[in-house]
């Protein structure tokens, strides 16, 4: 019995060893481009999602150029740089800093905590959300979920892009 148990045991880790490497997160390199009439965007529409977005992926590492327009008009590129499990800094569109931290939620998804710290008409701001990031598994879909705290209170918005 004793010796039964002992190789049920060793079979189990075997085999738990080995689906452990063989874990593969998606690949979500490409350039996407949004799909507003899917997307869940609400008062400020697509003032409030990245008209396109090109994602450079390695094995644990992301760079993310957002294609943004400004609530006064104006637009740019904004780039994001993430290294899975490490805090990072990066600089947005009116002064904005985004610190925040990337890390796995399953094969499928990627999740980013962040802080933005702002200044805005001589106020400071300082407001905390996260993004949840998560590619379709015929990888042509991607969604966007952002979820952010304000002193006016939490906005939850939903991005749908395409692969272009």
């Amino acid at each position: 019995m004793t010796r039964k148990l002992f190789l049920l045991a060793g079979t189990f880790l075997s085999l738990t060893v080995l689906f452990s490497f063989s874990y593969k997160a998606a690949n979500f390199s490409g350039t996407w481009n949004l799909d507003e009439s899917a997307s869940e965007l609400g008062q400020f529409g697509a003032r409030a999602a990245a008209s396109k977005i090109v994602i450079e992926q390695s094995t644990d590492a992301f760079k993310m150029v957002r294609s943004v327009n400004g609530f006064d008009g104006s637009s740019a590129d904004v780039t994001e740089n993430y290294t899975v499990g490490k805090q990072a800094e990066n600089a947005g569109m009116m002064n904005i800093k985004k610190t925040g931290t990337l890390s796995w939620d399953g094969e499928q998804s990627f999740k980013i905590d962040f802080d933005l710290k702002m200044e805005f008409q001589g106020n400071s701001f300082e407001m905390k959300g996260s993004e949840k990031w998560e590619i379709s598994t015929d990888g042509k879909t991607l969604t966007l979920s952002n979820h952010l705290t304000t002193p006016q209170g939490d906005i939850d918005t939903k991005a749908v892009y395409k692969k272009g």
